[in-house]
């Protein structure tokens, strides 16, 4: 029973449902996270971003199943490993989907129901096309984060603020980056291509891009930090929050190039203690200047 719950756990891809509280952004830099009917309608809509999010894996499963084999890493997946048969998973893929459709009609609005509808379009162009595409693939996984942003706004009734926007737009393409970068570095181990678009980058392309994207990340959100509407809003003193982004982001940096680890952000984000204290100590701060500092 065990091992089924963990086959299963990993064919849903369970661990990456830590993506989708994104959607919860919009309703916490709101002021709304105190507002029990509206984290209800969000919590409800974040379970059913979570099936949603897990049945396109499942396809992304099946499609890329005989590559993934020839992957170090992919080919312990459930499909390519042959743990879950392809029927099996498209049984499962069928309860998902049944499921989102019975549930999301009911308790999300018309707005929001776009949003997942493009969110699965969008993935599927991305798993048939897009994701083989030079450069296209790093920031299609930005617009992915950014659709959840935006469908968090929405179940919320709140606007997305631009500089949220922006700053998640290089949180995921950093996330993306890193990504490729993991990539490359298994290819180089392996000496197999594990992905089409492998042959488009190299180490010194995307150490580049990862340093330029981590400068624009950092100088973002120290202008948010500081702008008229968040020192209205928030407080003067919400720019100490920036210490704590800058110092998760230079220890990540410092698992990429000095101690070569994997560049999968969200897998460090799981595994290192000292960017665990950051993201905790940075989401303590800003709960503090949002709901309780300029009260």
């Amino acid at each position: 029973m065990t091992k089924l719950l963990s086959t299963l756990f990993r064919l849903l891809r369970a661990d990456n449902w830590v993506k989708n509280l994104l959607i919860l952004l919009p309703c916490f830099f709101g002021r709304k996270i105190t507002d029990p009917d509206v984290m209800i309608s969000v919590l409800i809509a974040i379970l059913i971003f979570c099936l949603l999010s897990s049945s396109i894996y499942i396809i992304n499963d099946i499609v890329d199943a005989p590559h993934d084999r020839n992957h170090p890493k992919k080919k312990f997946r459930p499909i390519a490993a042959k743990e879950v048969s392809v029927t099996a998973a498209l049984v499962i893929l069928a309860i998902l989907l049944i499921c989102v459709v019975l549930i999301a009609p009911r308790f999300l609005s018309a707005s929001a129901l776009l949003f997942l509808c493009f969110y699965l379009a969008f993935n599927v162009l991305y798993s048939f096309w897009l994701k083989n595409q030079l450069i296209i693939d790093i920031f299609s996984i930005a617009i992915f984060f950014e659709i959840r942003l935006f469908y968090g706004g929405v179940v919320a009734n709140i606007e997305v603020s631009h500089w949220l926007v922006i700053t998640v737009f290089f949180l995921a393409s950093l996330i993306a980056l890193g990504k490729r970068r993991d990539d490359i570095l298994i290819q180089e181990e392996s000496k197999q291509v594990v992905r089409k678009t492998s042959k488009y980058y190299n180490l010194i392309y995307l150490d580049a891009m990862i340093v330029i994207t981590s400068s624009m990340l950092v100088f973002i959100y120290i202008i948010y930090s500081i702008s008229d509407s968040v020192v209205q809003n928030f407080g003067s003193y919400f720019y100490l929050s920036d210490i704590f982004v800058v110092l998760g982001l230079s220890k990540y940096l410092h698992l990429l190039f000095v101690d070569k680890k994997s560049g999968n952000p969200v897998k460090i984000l799981f595994k290192d203690r000292f960017i665990h204290i950051c993201v905790l100590l940075w989401f303590s701060s800003v709960l503090y200047f949002i709901y309780l500092g300029h009260a």
